[in-house]
C-alpha cells in the first residue's frame, strides 16, 4: 500500500451549523458526527464563499470564489439566454492534482452543467445537475429536480428488490404560485431503501474496490440532505416533538430597515405569515433528516474502522452552505447573507493525528479544502488568491491562518442580486448592489436583527469594512467592483 494518505470528504447539503450536536444543539441527535469531532478538530469559524449549491461546490473543486471560477449560479434547465454553469476552461481542478489516487465521486454533483464526474476522471456516480434521485421516481413527489434518464439509485433499488417509496403528508407554503417543492413530507419506505442509506452502501462498496486495487483513494461523498424537502421515513419522521423546538431567536423578523427583497423571498416561499408552530413541524423533519444522515455516515465510518482505514485517513465533514430554517422567517438560502446560511460546519480528522477533540476558531473557507487535499496528496497546489491549505493547522505547524475577516459573494438564485460581504469577528458589512446595505454588530446583535447601516455611531466601522471590501474586490477583479467603487462613500 502506498504511503499516501486516503482522503475522504463527506459533504452534506444545506446544513445549518448550529443544528448539530457537535455545535451545541441539545435536541438533534448526531452521535456519529459528534464522535468524529471527538477524534478531530471542530472549526467554529468556517464559511462558504457563497450560499448556493453549485457555485460553492465548484469552489471546493477549484479553490476559487465563484466569480473567479465562472460558476455564479446553479445549473437550471431551459433558462433563455443564460450561459451554462460551467467552470472557466483551463483553470485547475482538484482531480488534476491527485496523481496515483483512485478518485471516487458519489451522490450529488451540481458542479459543471455540461460535464459529469466521469469527465474529470472520477469513478462512482454521474448524477447530472442537482440530480435528486427521488424526483420522477417516488410516488406522489411534486419536487422535480431529478437526475434525468440515468438514475443509479433507482437501479440499486430494483437490484435490492425494494418497492417504489411513496410520499405522503406533504406541506407547502401558502403562495399558490409556488407549489413545486414540499417543505416537509413523510417518506413511506424502510430506512434501508432511503437515499442516504444507498449512499453509505455505495461508499462502502467503492472503498472496498479501491483498497483491493492497492491504490490510495480520494472519496467525495455527497448527500442530498438535509436540503428540503425534509422528507424522511419513520422513525425519523416522528423522532422529534415539534412542540419541544424553541422559537428561533431571529424568527420575529419584520424586515424593517432591511432590503425589501428579503421579505419578498419569504413571501415567495409562502412563509412570511407562517406561525412558529408550523415552522416547528418543518424543523422537526429537518432534524429527522439530519439524524438519518448521521446514522449513515456512522455506518460508513464504522466500516473504515473495521478495515483499519479510519485512523490513517484524512476525513472531513462539512456542508456546501447553511439553511435559514426559520431564522428571519426564511428557509434554505437566497439573496441574504446571514450567518445561518454562510457559516458552515467543518470537522476535520487528520490522518494519524494525536489532535483529538480540539477546537479551532480561526477563519477558514470551504474552498480551503482544495489545497488541503492537494497538500495531503503530497503535491503542490496552484497559486490561489484566497484559498489556503489547512495542512499547517492540522499538523500543528501553525495556529493561525492569518485571516482577520472573511469575504463572500452572491450573484443570483431566484433572480439576479449581486451581494458582497466582509465579516470580521465583531461586525458584518453587506453590499447589496440593487438595494440598501447592511451592517451588523455581531457582539451586541449575534442574530443580525438590527441593521446599523445608517447609524452615525458606526460610521468608522462602516468605513473600515468598505475599505476591506474594496481591497478584496480589486484583488479578485470582481465584476461588481465598478459600481461599488463609485457608490461606496455614499452608500
Amino acid at each position: 500500500m502506498s504511503e499516501k494518505k486516503n482522503i475522504i470528504y463527506i459533504m452534506v447539503d444545506q446544513q445549518r451549523f448550529d443544528m448539530l450536536g457537535a455545535y451545541g444543539n441539545k435536541i438533534v441527535n448526531t452521535p456519529h458526527i459528534d464522535a468524529l469531532r471527538r477524534d478531530g478538530i471542530l472549526f467554529t469559524n468556517a464559511f462558504t464563499p457563497t450560499a448556493i449549491c453549485g457555485p460553492a461546490r465548484t469552489s471546493v473543486f477549484t479553490g476559487r470564489v465563484p466569480t473567479s471560477h465562472g460558476v455564479i449560479r446553479n445549473a437550471e434547465e431551459n433558462v433563455f439566454g443564460r450561459a451554462k454553469a460551467d467552470p472557466l476552461p483551463d483553470i485547475p481542478v482538484l482531480t488534476g492534482y491527485l496523481q496515483g489516487y483512485e478518485k471516487i465521486y458519489l451522490g450529488k454533483w451540481h458542479i459543471a452543467e455540461s460535464k459529469l464526474p466521469k469527465d474529470y476522471g472520477f469513478s462512482g456516480h454521474n448524477f447530472a445537475h442537482y440530480g435528486f434521485p427521488g424526483s420522477g421516481y417516488y410516488k406522489n413527489l411534486v419536487f422535480n429536480q431529478g437526475p434525468g434518464k440515468e438514475n443509479e439509485y433507482r437501479d440499486w433499488m430494483e437490484r435490492k428488490g425494494f418497492a417504489v417509496p411513496e410520499v405522503s403528508d406533504p406541506f407547502f407554503g401558502n403562495n399558490p404560485n409556488l407549489q413545486v417543492q414540499e417543505l416537509r413530507a413523510k417518506l413511506n419506505c424502510p430506512v434501508e431503501a432511503t437515499i442516504p442509506y444507498y449512499l453509505a452502501d455505495e461508499a462502502i462498496q467503492h472503498t472496498a474496490g479501491a483498497v483491493s486495487s492497492g491504490s490510495p483513494f480520494f472519496l467525495w461523498l455527497n448527500f442530498w440532505g438535509p436540503h428540503s424537502p425534509c422528507m424522511v421515513p419513520e422513525p425519523y419522521y416522528s423522532m422529534y416533538d415539534p412542540l419541544k423546538i424553541p422559537e428561533d431567536p431571529a424568527f420575529n423578523e419584520h424586515f424593517q430597515n432591511k432590503p425589501v427583497h428579503q421579505k419578498h423571498v419569504s413571501q415567495m416561499w409562502g412563509l412570511y405569515n407562517l406561525p412558529w408552530m408550523e415552522w416547528q413541524k418543518i424543523i422537526a423533519r429537518y432534524y429527522g433528516y439530519i439524524t438519518l444522515i448521521d446514522e449513515q455516515i456512522g455506518r460508513y465510518l464504522d466500516y473504515l474502522k473495521e478495515q483499519n482505514l479510519y485512523d490513517s485517513s484524512l476525513i472531513v465533514f462539512t456542508a456546501d452552505h447553511g439553511d435559514a430554517m426559520g431564522s428571519n422567517r426564511l428557509i434554505e438560502k437566497g439573496e441574504f447573507m446571514y450567518d445561518t446560511s454562510y457559516k458552515i460546519p467543518m470537522i476535520i480528522k487528520p490522518a494519524d493525528s494525536f489532535r483529538k477533540g480540539e477546537t479551532c476558531d480561526e477563519f477558514v473557507y470551504l474552498h480551503d479544502l482544495f489545497p488541503t487535499a492537494v497538500k495531503t496528496a503530497g503535491e503542490v497546489p496552484p497559486q490561489l488568491d484566497q484559498a489556503k491549505s489547512l495542512a499547517p493547522l492540522l499538523n500543528g505547524e501553525t495556529a493561525s491562518t492569518g485571516r482577520t475577516y472573511v469575504y463572500a459573494q452572491f450573484t443570483a438564485h431566484f433572480t439576479d442580486f449581486h451581494q458582497r460581504m466582509i465579516r470580521t469577528r465583531d461586525h458584518k458589512f453587506i453590499f447589496n448592489s440593487p438595494a440598501e446595505g447592511e451592517l451588523y454588530d455581531l457582539k451586541k446583535d449575534p442574530h443580525e436583527m438590527h441593521n446599523l447601516i445608517d447609524d452615525p455611531a458606526y460610521r468608522a466601522v462602516k468605513k473600515n469594512l468598505t475599505t476591506l471590501l474594496l481591497q478584496e474586490m480589486k484583488q479578485l477583479n470582481d465584476p461588481a467592483l465598478r459600481w461599488f467603487s463609485r457608490i461606496r462613500d455614499v452608500y
